[in-house]
């Protein structure tokens, strides 16, 4: 029928929505912290929320960090052989 071009995209590609994903939990996360700290009744409560939400987010930031650098984000994908596969199946 027809050939496909070579498309071949950076693996960094896929760290822009990631990146994008982060900074609005940032965003949102100094937002809640704010209010917390701003607005809320000074109890061991809204203190304890507060440390647990900071300490679980430096956690799953340092979880992710590893997982992310054990990759080497310069090699490409190879998207004209997941396009060929998909053409082949089409009526």
């Amino acid at each position: 029928m027809f050939d496909l071009p070579t498309i071949v995209l950076p693996l960094w590609f896929l760290l822009i929505p990631f990146g994008l994903v982060v900074f609005f939990f940032a965003l949102y996360g100094f937002f809640n912290i704010y209010t917390l700290l701003r607005f809320a009744t000074y109890t061991f409560g809204s203190y304890f929320l507060t440390v647990v939400f900071i300490g679980g987010s430096i956690i799953i930031g340092a979880v992710c960090y590893t997982y992310i650098t054990g990759y080497d984000w310069t090699i490409g994908w190879n998207l004209t052989d997941f396009l060929e596969l998909k053409s082949s199946f089409t009526v």
